[in-house]
């Protein structure tokens, strides 16, 4: 551990989360032992987060990273390492120090209204999933881990809320009896990528109050409700002063670096300004997310937004289609669609009054089911793998 002489609570990131948090190892100079992170039962009685939490000189790791990677953890740091959770081939470790994570916690509770019980569907190795927990142990408030699928979710009582990933709102709605459990909620949180319009206003008409959050493991989570910063953060744009653009955040809960990559670090955070992969702009007054700097490329010359052409699929076709791209060496990339049941034909009818001819797809995959990560987003390098080793697919002409 080099000269950090802090515990490490190590997690094996491999294991079973549901229904409670994995078992752990937990190492030191002296000891080395085994407990579980859950409710009630503990390492000397408290859980690794909550002992961190409490001031314990500490580190939850919850991240892919090698057991060489932590000899690199700054000296004096005390908090979680977390892999991020977006569609990149290659994760990076998150080092979440214990003071981000709690003003994360304080932030979000004084824009709700204050602390309340909290509901986990959500991974424990993602972001969300984390600060579902750390809320609650700040607070000192009720949390209990639920079913992904949600059919485990106790009604509300009293003060609750809950945080989902736009395709687990989805999916409720199908579900009478969970829409009416969600519906009693006092707030349901819903990030790891954007709320379809339409869905967004069926549920609010069954009576869920939805909030729709913007944030990533960098930021602790969600920093942005609604399109409205939470006190003390600042948005702007790259290139500054711009109402449209790279998306900067400015918040007291950014994170400390990514794990062994100094480099890297100094290229997207000083001090506590954070500079995102995403694109948006300011529409009536709120933050509107456009889509990833890199799901824009470049075919034949012309830019293509991936998530322009993700949007009109999840429109016509929710949750059965998806986007991406293979570099080719004519047009340096061509767009691929992956699709679960709906045809080459009826897809290509939706689409072809509405993309440039550099952005018509020119490959068609077959799939079982759309991959997703652990926050609920695409995997569209999961698509690529299944592309590049033939899967059942054809070309477009």
């Amino acid at each position: 551990m080099g000269n950090n002489p802090h515990i490490i609570y190590y997690v094996n990131v491999n294991s079973s989360w549901m229904p409670g948090w994995p078992s752990m190892s937990v190492e030191s100079d002296n000891e080395e032992m085994t407990a579980p992170l859950q409710h009630g039962t503990s390492y000397s009685k408290k859980g690794a987060l909550e002992k961190i939490l409490l001031g314990d000189e500490g580190i939850l790791d919850l991240s892919e990273s090698h057991a060489s990677d932590l000899q690199q953890i700054p000296q004096g740091f005390s908090g979680v390492l977390i892999s991020t959770s977006g569609s990149t081939a290659n994760p990076k470790t998150v080092m979440l120090s214990r003071d981000s994570l709690i003003e994360a916690a304080h932030m979000a509770h004084s824009r709700l209204g204050g602390p309340g019980q909290w509901i986990n569907p959500l991974s424990p190795w993602c972001v969300a999933g984390l600060m579902t927990r750390v809320r609650a142990l700040v607070a000192g408030c009720p949390h209990q881990d639920s079913a992904s699928d949600l059919t485990d979710i106790p009604k509300a009582e009293g003060v609750s809320y809950i945080c989902l990933v736009p395709v687990q709102l989805h999916r409720a709605l199908a579900n009478p009896q969970i829409t009416t459990i969600l519906a009693s909620y006092s707030r349901v949180l819903i990030g790891g990528g954007p709320v379809d319009p339409r869905i967004r206003r069926e549920a609010e008409d069954r009576g869920i109050p939805v909030i729709a959050t913007y944030g990533m493991s960098e930021t602790c989570g969600g920093v942005v409700y609604d399109g409205v910063p939470l006190d003390s953060v600042e948005i702007d744009f790259e290139p500054s002063g711009a109402d449209e653009g790279r998306v900067i955040l400015t918040t007291p809960t950014a994170f400390s670096g990514y794990l062994g990559e100094p480099k890297l670090t100094a290229e997207v955070l000083r001090s506590n300004r954070f500079k995102t992969s995403d694109r948006g702009c300011i529409h009536d007054g709120r933050l509107e997310i456009l889509g990833r700097i890199d799901e824009v490329v470049t075919s034949g010359g012309v830019n293509v937004d991936l998530a322009q052409i993700q949007a009109y699929l999840d429109a016509f076709f929710p949750e059965k289609v998806a986007c991406f791209s293979i570099p080719d060496p004519v047009w340096g990339s061509t767009v691929i669609l992956a699709s679960t049941g709906p045809s080459q034909a009826e897809i290509l009818e939706q689409l072809e009054t509405r993309l440039e001819s550099a952005a018509r797809p020119r490959g068609f995959l077959t799939i079982d089911a759309l991959p997703r990560t652990t926050s609920g987003k695409i995997d569209r390098e999961h698509l690529k793998k299944i592309w590049r080793q033939g899967g059942q697919r054809t070309s477009m002409a």
